[in-house]
This record gives structure tokens, sequence and C-alpha cells, in this order.
């Protein structure tokens, strides 16, 4: 157990540098519905059980995922902290999106404008 359960906060651009990764959004994906073992994230991803402990330990220490152990056996689960910041950020400029994606709609809908001819 961690006697500093959140010494591991990511930056923003940190969780999108590590987010960049493909096999780790993956990992990510198979673990949303709740906590699994190494080898249920090894069959649902398809990724070598090397690849999947590897990928798991880099999340570990960067406070993305927290493991728990039952037993023999090792289970993982996401830690939203350090995620919820880059929601945050995201969420901000999903306005802009909306927005933009609200004006190409109207501006769709209106049809094309006429072409005016230019004189030389």
């Amino acid at each position: 157990m961690d006697i500093y359960p959140f010494r591991h906060t990511l930056s923003v651009p940190d969780v999108f540098q590590l987010l960049a990764e493909p096999s780790r959004r993956r990992l990510l994906d198979a673990l949303r519905d709740g906590e699994r073992s190494v080898n249920d994230l090894v069959d649902r991803t398809h990724m070598s059980q090397p690849s999947v402990s590897k990928q798991l330990r880099i999340l570990r220490v960067s406070g993305v995922v927290s493991l728990r152990s039952e037993g023999r056996h090792h289970l993982y689960s996401i830690r939203g902290r350090s995620l919820r910041e880059a929601s945050d950020w995201l969420s901000y400029y999903e306005r802009f999106w909306r927005e933009g994606l609200d004006r190409m709609d109207e501006v769709l809908q209106r049809g094309p404008r006429p072409r005016t001819r230019r004189k030389p």
C-alpha cells in the first residue's frame, strides 16, 4: 500500500504522452469495466504477456492504474485522478469544437452560394 497515494499525479502533457502509446490505450479500454488480471488483459488485448506487463508497469508507476494482490493473482484497475485533469482540459475546448461544428451545419444547410464572376 502506498503511503502517499497521489504522489504520481501527472500533468496534462504527461497524460497525453502516456496515452500516445496505442497498447496502453488498449489496456485502459480493457480495464474500463473493472479490475482485471494480467492473463485476462493478455486475452482481451491480444498482446503478449511481457508486453502487457511492461505497459502495466508504466501505467502503474504513472499512477493511472493501481495494483491489488489477491493471493497469487495481481489485479489491475484504473485510477481516474490523473486522467481527470486531461479530461477537464479537453472539455474546455469541446465548446469551441461544438460551436464550429454548429456553424458548419448552418453553412451546409444553406447550400452552395451562387458564384459571382469577377471582372478583370
